[in-house]
């Protein structure tokens, strides 16, 4: 049952992290909410993966040895793969459930 609770935040996170105009890696709220997913759900690899990533993403835009655009493109990337890879587990489990 964790295992679905964390897939549906995954799911529900399914905004970029990264949006197209607005850098989050400046926005205080965006990072508590990050900050309580993971202390939430330490151990969803998934969302600590993701935390890390961010962390480091904004770390190297603030040092200016990667684009803001290259990052978002990236991290959006990642996230939508773990996404997948969360609805791809959910439709597994449910499968799975019903037999």
């Amino acid at each position: 049952m964790k295992k679905i609770i964390v897939i549906l935040i995954l799911i529900l996170l399914s905004a970029p992290a990264f949006s197209q105009d607005k850098n989050y890696c400046k926005d205080k709220e965006s990072w508590k909410e990050w900050d309580e997913l993971v202390h939430k759900y330490p151990h969803s690899m998934n969302i600590q993966m993701l935390h890390a990533v961010r962390i480091g993403f904004c770390k190297k835009i603030e040092d200016g040895s990667i684009s803001f655009e290259k990052a978002r493109d990236v991290f959006n990337q990642l996230h939508e793969t773990v996404i997948k890879k969360g609805k791809k587990e959910q439709n597994q489990w449910l499968k799975n459930k019903q037999i």
